[in-house]
């Protein structure tokens, strides 16, 4: 069991020199505040820190803000900071301070935390790990996407494809935390698998080539009997060859990385091209354009910001251009020198080869050397394809067991038994909010999509959130985190369905979860038993009387954010220095 509860939220604008900090209830917290006075700004803002992208953003609102985030994790106490691109997180109690300005890595960070191992499909086909906005969408819903569809509280969540059906699995413990660990391990195995079958497969072909032009082995001498007279001639070949065949790596090493760096090159101008026709488009273009991104699928306006976006890209490119192309030239360089040593080598050879072909009576010393070779090289290629063998019958084990584990989990007298008490839950909350005309593939699965009109649908998807909330506490792994709602009058609620909105939201958030609810005004004869946050003044969330408390409560926090900065942009100069140095 996971129980998260937020403590407080400090919010800090450095250029207006304004802060508020919020402290929610242990239980439940109702935020009241008409538009325009910050009540979305602060419930954003719980996720936002977290690592979430939200929706909605002001325009009036400073997007340099520190946001701190105190809260409990099973009795543990932690805080969160974001500023901008910049993420940490303390252990309160051992005062350590994880900082980082890589979302991947925050990504990583929370998903330990909270042991949050869902995986999700990428557009390559692969399995990645979920994100932080996919660990809250079951417990937020957002004014501005959740009363529309089904957990939609979050912004460019097209990152992942197709990620609502294993979401829903995930989510209501149809596949929990080992599931997608046992897939992910997997996965790995697979791919190993083909990688060492591409090996052997090549390794056989080289060794078949390499037969066709082997001498078969003429003789089988005792070479003591010729040790005092070839001895000094085989010390000779046998340097020779060995250095020869390692120049030749050399080479093949060298060669290979020049037509990475080629390729590389050529890349990187096409590129440049595209990105100066795009900036000539843009440019000479008279009407505003929308580009799609499409990774994402988000819409950009075209206009000045982004041209000079296209221009920084055009100056990077072309420096990355001129130092591959400076990556390109001494590669060449040394390719040529190793050529050179390869050639005097032959040389070398050719001088002993006279004496190799010496005989001793009918017998050249030359038949002696090349059935050795022979069997040397035959016995390397036989240890190679051993070696392959064993560790393919390693991953194919890896691989068994791993599949063994998930189909344990792919059962489906497991799944009846969650989509039947998903089912239930459902029909239950639709009918206490009102809701009669639900498809009945809605009613018994929760990856099914909501569809309604008018008033029904907020009354729908809030049913459907409860749903699964209560089917992920009761089947799932047992997160127990805070249910936010923000903002339930949507899509002209009447008074009376407001109010029996409200109520279902405080009767059926779970006593062991945390509620925060905010709305414009409270509903008269709504009871509502836990702290009230009440914001009047519209544009005024931030109040310049709290901004000396917010740095007097905060510094510690700032201090070693700072210190973690200085320390990663320590170790990146190292690192550069060190990559430097090999280089020379």
């Amino acid at each position: 069991m996971t129980r998260l509860r937020f403590k407080k939220l400090w919010l800090v604008s450095e250029t207006a020199r304004a802060a508020r900090n919020i402290e929610f209830h242990q239980n439940r917290t109702l935020l009241v505040g008409r538009n325009h006075t910050g009540k979305s700004t602060v419930v954003k803002h719980l996720f936002r820190t977290l690592g979430c992208q939200t929706r909605g953003a002001s325009d009036r609102w400073d997007s340099l803000a520190i946001s701190v985030l105190e809260f409990e994790l099973d009795g543990k106490p932690y805080t969160a900071y974001r500023k901008a691109n910049v993420y940490a997180l303390r252990d309160d109690e051992s005062s350590r301070v994880r900082v980082t300005t890589s979302y991947p890595e925050w990504a990583e960070i929370m998903a330990g935390l909270f042991d949050f191992r869902l995986m999700l499909p990428t557009h390559q086909e692969t399995l990645a790990q979920a994100t932080p906005p996919y660990l809250f969408l079951p417990y937020y819903m957002d004014q501005d996407g959740s009363w529309l569809h089904q957990w939609n509280s979050f912004d460019k969540l097209t990152q992942f494809a197709s990620w609502k059906k294993p979401l829903a699995a995930y989510v209501t413990g149809q596949r929990p935390n080992g599931y997608y660990l046992a897939k992910f391990e997997e996965s790995k195995a697979k791919a190993s698998l083909t990688q060492l079958n591409q090996e052997l497969g090549v390794v056989q072909s080289a060794l078949s080539r390499v037969r066709k032009t082997l001498p078969r082995p003429a003789v089988q001498l005792d070479t003591a009997a010729f040790k005092q007279e070839i001895n000094d001639l085989l010390r000779t070949s046998t340097l020779l060859k060995t250095e020869q065949e390692s120049l030749r790596k050399k080479a093949f090493d060298c060669a290979a990385q020049r037509e990475s760096l080629s390729s590389q090159i050529s890349m990187a101008r096409d590129a440049l091209r595209d990105l100066e026709g795009d900036l000539k488009y843009l440019t000479e273009s008279k009407t505003e354009l929308a580009i799609t991104c499409p990774t994402c699928g988000t819409n950009h306006e075209s206009g000045f910001p982004v041209r000079l976006e296209l221009i920084d890209d055009a100056v990077t490119l072309r420096k990355v251009i001129a130092e591959l192309e400076v990556e390109h030239r001494k590669c060449e360089e040394k390719l040529a020198d190793i050529y050179g040593k390869i050639n005097r080598i032959k040389r070398k050879t050719l001088d002993i080869e006279k004496t190799l072909q010496t005989k001793k009576g009918m017998l050249r010393l030359q038949d002696v050397v090349d059935s050795q070779s022979s069997e040397v090289i035959r016995g390397a290629f036989a240890k190679d394809i051993d070696t392959l063998k064993r560790q393919l019958s390693d991953k194919e084990k890896i691989a068994a067991d791993a599949k063994f584990k998930v189909g344990q989990f792919d059962l489906p007298e497991r799944t009846k038994a969650i989509n039947d008490f998903y089912s239930e839950r459902m029909e239950l909350f639709a009918s206490e909010l009102g809701v009669h005309d639900l498809r009945e593939d809605v009613k018994k699965r929760p990856d099914a999509g909501i569809s309604a009109s008018g008033s029904a649908l907020p009354r729908s998807l809030l049913a459907y959130q409860f749903a699964v909330l209560h089917t992920a506490k009761e089947k799932g792994d047992a997160k127990h985190f805070p249910v936010v709602i923000d903002s339930p009058n949507q899509q002209g609620q009447d008074a009376d369905h407001l109010r029996q909105m409200l109520s279902f939201i405080v009767k059926r958030t779970p006593n062991d979860q945390q509620l925060i609810l905010a709305v414009e005004d409270k509903p008269s004869n709504f009871s509502f038993d836990g702290g009230l946050v009440e914001l009047t003044t519209p544009f005024s969330l931030l109040d310049p009387g709290q901004y000396d408390l917010a740095c007097d409560e905060l510094r510690d926090m700032v201090v070693a954010v700072e210190a973690g900065l200085e320390q990663r942009l320590a170790s990146s100069r190292v690192g550069a220095f060190e990559d430097d140095n090999e280089l020379v």
